[in-house]
């Protein structure tokens, strides 16, 4: 039963980054602001490059 409650957690974190992810290359970015490809970020990060850029183009 944990094993499946993990694996939706994962499954759920993995979609939210996706989300994010998606949404910045929509927006055309492919690099964070350090230079950093945004493919490799985190979930936490790629939400941070989001939010500068939604405040940048606002």
């Amino acid at each position: 039963m944990i094993g499946l409650l993990y694996q939706a957690v994962q499954s759920q974190n993995e979609m939210k980054r996706n989300f994010v992810l998606s949404r910045l290359k929509e927006m055309g970015i492919r690099r964070s602001r350090a230079g950093s490809p945004i493919d490799l970020l985190s979930y936490e990060e790629l939400k941070i490059e989001l939010a500068k850029a939604s405040a940048v183009r606002s």
